[in-house]
This record gives structure tokens, sequence and C-alpha cells, in this order.
């Protein structure tokens, strides 16, 4: 295949895949909206660190409601940006003492056919009980999922938090180094 020929195929496979982005109604790139964030702790660095996974065309149409008009894209910085943005302000992770964690944006990546955006903090000294909440993408997605994998602990504690339900929290007792 020519360079022209092929640069002409991927072009072609945009416009299409554009379109169908301007029309889910007619063309769903997968049936559910999921996302699975990681936690685990480095014990080199004593940090926690968080790996957020977010479907690649969720990521997208996610983009166009928060920003409409915008032309954000997952591929671009700024919209990496706005969707860390939206994993700071609807994920809340609290220590046992109350003291609300602050993690840090590392990165993002794409991977697969989906985003992953990186955090990471200091691990709290703190023995206890834990508690997440979290509302990332429910605003956008009525029926919005999202795993959570923790591995801090042995086995890892995963729970599926959805939109809709009464409750989005749940407790976990973790070391934190």
């Amino acid at each position: 295949m020519s360079d022209s020929t092929q640069r002409r195929w991927l072009l072609g496979a945009l416009a299409l895949s554009t379109i169908g982005g301007l029309a889910p109604s007619v063309s769903l790139a997968h049936r559910a909206h999921v996302t699975l964030t990681r936690l685990a702790a480095n014990s080199r660095n004593r940090r926690w660190e968080w790996s957020h996974s977010i479907h690649f065309h969720d990521a997208a149409v996610a983009l166009r409601r928060l920003e409409p008009g915008k032309g954000l894209q997952p591929v671009d910085p700024a919209g990496q940006a706005r969707l860390m943005l939206e994993i700071e302000q609807r994920f809340r992770w609290t220590t046992p003492s109350g003291k609300t964690l602050q993690p840090q944006a590392v990165g993002a990546e794409l991977k697969g056919d989906g985003l992953v955006l990186y955090q990471d903090c200091e691990a709290p000294e703190e023995f206890g009980l834990y508690q997440v909440e979290c509302r990332l993408l429910h605003e956008i997605f009525d029926a919005q999922s999202n795993t959570i994998s923790i591995e801090l602990v042995d086995p890892p504690l995963r729970r599926q938090l959805n939109a809709g339900k009464p409750t989005t929290r749940f407790e976990l007792t973790a070391r934190g180094g």
C-alpha cells in the first residue's frame, strides 16, 4: 500500500469515526460506560500511585459534554488536563483522621483502546478506616460504573460504584506506607 493510499484510508477512517461520535444513537463504540481505578503502594519511594483507565470513546464524549465547542481531545494535553481535573473533583479519598488526600497529576498515556491518567501522593502513615467516594463521569453517563481496585491490601479489594445508586462510598482498612 502506498503512502498516499494509506493516508487516504486513515483520513477516511478518521472521518467515519468522527461522524460516529456525532451520532451516538446510531453508532455506539461499546455498550458499557466503565472506568477502572487502581491504587497501589510504591514501597521504593513511599508513595501511593493511582491509575485511572477510561475508554477512549467515553473520554472523547465526556470532553465534548464537559467543554462544549472547545474541541478538546483525549490525545491532547489540554483534554487530558481537563479529564484529570474531573478526576480530582469527583474522587474523594479520606484518611481515618478525616484528612482528605490530595493526589497530584503525574501524566497520561494512550493504552489500547483507553486513556490512562496517573496520580500519586506521599503515603499516609495512618492505620484504620479509609473512605473513598467516587462520582467520576456519573453526570456524563446515566449508567456509568466505576471499578476501584485497592491493591494496598492482600488480596486486593475491588468495588464497583455505579451512577444512580444511593451511595458511592466504601471503606477499607489499610496501613499508609
